[in-house]
């Protein structure tokens, strides 16, 4: 049953209007989610002229400027041109003369000329070469040619590009510095600024960012309410929203540290522990079926994720138990599922290592050395898929474990000119470790001499996994938690994205030369600050929810123009995970946390409703976020969604319809949902509503709570 009719859901949305203004004002990656969510709920509904304000705007060409230009540059433009573009016209092949794989060369262009206008799509040869009857049309084959929508991303991305003063088609200075930005800058770089010895870990990271500020001479925003910090802090944290009385005791603490132990009584919660499985589970392994999730359930997966968190491993030991998948404690044994789910799969289990060792995707390299960022080598990706394929998976009495051979899994790669070379153990930080080979057409011999733990014997079921002497698993992990930056700075990166919703980096897993860090100084100096604390993930978290710029108001400083993303300026929205939008919406109907750990709650499934949230909400550390119509149809017409709205016990519905006032209902609902209290607009709109309703108070109720869950303002951390 639907849970709204057309002409009460164009009455009931009016309620969060006015949270949906400010989102339109800020330039942001999310203002495409809530807007279009909200939009799209608005069609189903049939009452479109309810926002068609909002949808003008969102759909207005983008402003020019650097900031916009980057963002669809980072999101859409360049994997288009990296997969269809930059093999014949990159650094590898340049046909006509035209590289495409940096600004520079777009500028410069070709036999025919200048390839990018910037401002100007209509003689941009690089746009107009995609359209239909274009001569020659780009890509060439008719089966690669690009979609309207690729076509729209690209005439956007050069309607966003600055255009020089006085210029139609030059390369200005504003378009430079943007380039800049976003590509590898050469030679050496004089640090802006080095910290004194004995400074605060949080005062360093601010001094960075407002260097930062000074430098894109742009003005921060306030620092954020304790109603905006409670909410935000345990959504990043617990993994949901504060429960009243939570908020109420936060705001009444007069004290002035009150901020730090709210920290520091999430960072020991077993919630932080079950959030951060949600969070890393996603990061190590993808959003997966029901099926592959039960998999992670029961052989361990999610239980030694849990515990590394609850434990504070350090990420170095836990990068290490993934690797290796030989846990030296039984509550460890899960770690091992990283690399079995892989199903011996060596090339799947080299690009998932990448990213967590290093910070980059490797997937690129496997046919020819990275055609943009040229430090990730063809080499590299086959020393990866060497260092695992050795492994094979292996049904112990201990449970699924991931053996490794003492010999063999010596393997050749050709480079596009059909060159054959050896695959050897080198890695992305430069360490490569000497193997000797066998001589061609000897076969090695295997022997038990040259395990630690050997092979079962035919039709045997071992005990534990073959553990050969020397371990080609062994020896990549010593190289990645050993003398390893790139594995420091990956997780702070990751971290910062996590908690201020983009990545130093940006993607987060795309840590080349093409991709520079926002703040290089700060980047490092995270890193060897994570380093010399002994990779204290806790210690880490703690240190970035207390600075400054965490704690900025997401709303901009007024009489100031939008900041750019990539300046932390302001605090920047982020879409929340459906795991967190799942246990948000428990909490708000009046749900009690403890109860969402368990099989049952209420009448309700708690671990499968999560799991419906998480595929219908997959996004995490997104590029991009987009609303889709399947999210909007989830919101309005799930059985879910309706049994939490229905009165039982003591919940939000059944407290809101025992109220005797429209005005106290409306209060309470908006500060148990939103954690803040209505506006004069909002309350008046809303009071209004329930007085329409009075002969039905209880459907009042349940749409009035429906508008705020499903709306923009709910499914946002900000």
């Amino acid at each position: 049953m639907a849970l709204t009719s057309s002409r009460s859901l164009a009455k009931v949305l009016t309620v969060i209007t006015p949270f949906q203004r400010r989102l339109i004002g800020i330039p942001s990656r999310l203002r495409v989610r809530a807007v279009g969510l909200l939009s799209a709920m608005a069609s189903i509904a049939g009452f479109c002229g309810l926002l068609t304000g909002i949808e003008n705007l969102s759909a207005a060409p983008p402003e020019k400027n650097g900031g916009q230009a980057e963002s669809l540059w980072t999101a859409h433009v360049e994997p288009l041109l990296n997969a269809h573009c930059v093999g014949c016209h990159g650094p590898l092949k340049q046909r006509s003369g035209l590289d495409l794989s940096s600004m520079n060369g777009m500028l410069k262009g070709g036999e025919r000329g200048a390839a990018l206008v910037p401002g100007n799509p209509d003689i941009s040869r690089l746009y107009q070469s995609t359209l239909a009857g274009a001569d020659p049309q780009m890509p060439p084959a008719k089966n690669k040619q690009l979609s309207e929508e690729q076509r729209e991303h690209l005439k956007r991305w050069i309607q966003a590009l600055p255009i020089a003063r006085g210029a139609s088609n030059a390369a200005p200075a504003d378009v430079a510095s943007w380039e800049s930005s976003t590509s590898a800058q050469g030679g050496p770089r004089k640090p802006v600024w080095t910290p004194p010895r004995n400074m605060a870990s949080t005062k360093v990271i601010d001094r960075f960012v407002e260097l930062g500020w000074r430098e894109r001479k742009v003005k921060p925003a306030p620092l954020c309410s304790d109603e905006t910090f409670v909410r935000r802090v345990h959504l990043d944290l617990a993994g949901r929203i504060p429960t009243i009385a939570e908020r109420k005791e936060f705001l009444e603490d007069r004290g002035r540290a009150k901020r730090e132990r709210l920290i520091d009584r999430l960072l020991v919660s077993e919630e932080f522990a079950e959030h951060m499985r949600d969070v890393f589970d996603v990061v190590l392994m993808g959003r997966a079926l029901e099926k592959a999730v039960q998999g992670r359930q029961t052989n361990q997966w999610h239980a030694f994720l849990e515990r590394a968190f609850a434990d504070n491993l350090p990420w170095n030991q836990i990068v290490r138990e993934l690797l290796v998948a030989r846990p030296f404690r039984e509550e460890f044994r899960g770690a091992s599922w990283f690399l079995y789910e892989r199903n011996n799969n060596h090339q799947a289990m080299a690009e998932a290592a990448a990213p967590l060792a290093f910070g980059m995707q490797i997937d690129c390299a496997q046919c020819h050395n990275h055609p943009l960022a040229k430090e990730i080598e063809q080499r590299h990706y086959w020393g990866l898929v060497a260092a695992f394929n050795r492994s094979k998976n292996q049904d112990t009495t201990a449970g699924p474990a991931v053996g490794e051979s003492a010999v063999g899994g010596f393997v050749n790669f050709a480079n596009l000119k059909k060159e054959s070379q050896p695959a050897v153990l080198a890695f992305l930080n430069g360490k490569i470790v000497e193997e000797a080979r066998p001589a061609d057409g000897v076969k090695e011999e295997d022997s038990a001499e040259k395990y630690l733990s050997p092979p079962a014997g035919k039709g045997e079921r071992p005990a534990k996994a073959a553990i050969p002497k020397f371990s080609r698993r062994e020896t990549l992990a010593s190289a990645v938690v050993e003398d390893n930056p790139k594995l420091a700075t990956a997780f702070v990166n990751r971290a910062w994205a996590l908690f201020l919703g983009r990545g130093l980096v940006h993607p987060v897993d795309q840590m080349n030369s093409k991709h520079p860090p926002s703040h290089p100084d700060l980047l490092e100096w995270l890193g060897r600050d994570f380093e010399r604390n002994g990779y204290d993930i806790r210690r880490l978290f703690k240190t970035l929810l207390l600075t400054k710029a965490y704690q900025l108001d997401s709303r901009p400083s007024s009489n100031s123009s939008p900041t750019p993303p990539e300046a932390f300026a302001r605090g920047l929205e982020k879409p929340l995970s459906g795991e967190a939008l799942a246990r948000s919406m428990a909490v708000a109907s009046g749900l009690k946390p403890a109860e969402l750990g368990k099989a049952k709650g209420e009448g309700m499934d708690w671990p499968r409703a999560r799991q419906t949230f998480a595929e219908r909400f997959p996004d995490l550390f997104a590029v991009e976020s987009h609303a889709t119509l399947q999210q909007a149809m989830f919101l309005a017409n799930n059985s879910l969604i309706e049994r939490l709205l229905e009165p039982g016990s003591s919940n939000l519905t059944a407290r809101l319809v025992a109220m005797v006032r429209e005005e106290d209902r409306v209060k309470e609902a908006f500060i148990t949902v939103l954690g803040r209290d209505p506006d004069s607009t909002e309350k008046e709109q809303a009071t209004a509503y329930l007085k329409l309703r009075k002969d039905r108070p209880e459907a009042g109720v349940k749409q009035l709570v429906w508008a705020l869950v499903a709306g923009a303002e709910f499914q946002i951390n900000h």
